[in-house]
């Protein structure tokens, strides 16, 4: 499958996983390393912007294109510190890692263009926008624990509704653009592109995951 749906624990392994001495302070190190993954995904994505290719482009640089030209694997390996001696966790998941990044730019994004006016927008229409990012993120994680489980059919079906909470961001935004407020315009032509390449990403798992669901009815 693509690295969306790599490094998963399908087998559903746990025992392996969870057979540690590390106390609590291990875990708080090990929790803010992940949080500096997503972080530097949304910097590499952020730098790429401009690139067609950036979804790709991001994933090999986070190393997770298993069928990258060795030469470049080792330019995406820079910079990766190794996770093998510690225990696997959902954190480590590349499509949470992506749809996680990529939902904090809108959510941090909103939030800064939001305040800049505040007087022209209702605390309503704002909580609307938010809720619906929200709501996008969720379908996203849990898409992930589907596909850590194995369960491929479940795991499309998060990420149609997933798929449906963009389309209605995206109503959302043709909305407020009606309004022609220049911070809302701004926040709209910044979200579009993380949208599209959120609904990317999705797709690509999707089609994945059916394409795993057909090859175990052909092997039954």
């Amino acid at each position: 499958m693509s690295h969306f749906e790599s490094e998963s624990n399908p087998d559903s392994e746990w025992d392996d996983s969870w057979e540690s001495v590390w106390n609590e302070h291990d875990w708080e190190v090990y929790l803010a390393n992940e949080k500096d993954q997503v972080r530097r995904y949304q910097k590499l994505y952020n730098k790429l912007a401009r690139n067609q290719n950036r979804i790709d482009e991001v994933a090999l640089f986070m190393g997770w294109d298993t069928n990258a030209d060795p030469q470049d694997q080792e330019v995406a390996d820079n910079g990766i510190e190794a996770f093998s001696d510690q225990p696997y966790t959902l954190h480590k998941h590349p499509l949470y890692i992506a749809s996680k990044a990529l939902h904090n730019c809108l959510t941090e994004r909103w939030s800064q263009h939001v305040s800049l006016c505040s007087e022209q927008i209702s605390p309503v229409s704002a909580l609307k926008i938010q809720k619906t990012i929200s709501s996008s993120e969720q379908y996203g994680l849990l898409a992930v624990t589907a596909l850590d489980l194995g369960d491929y059919a479940l795991a499309t079906a998060y990420c149609k509704r997933g798929l449906s909470q963009i389309n209605k961001l995206l109503s959302q935004l043709n909305e407020f653009e009606t309004k022609n407020i220049a911070p809302l315009n701004a926040f709209s032509k910044h979200a579009k592109i993380r949208l599209f390449d959120i609904r990317e990403i999705w797709l690509r798992v999707m089609s994945d995951c059916r394409t795993a669901v057909a090859r175990r009815f052909e092997e039954e």
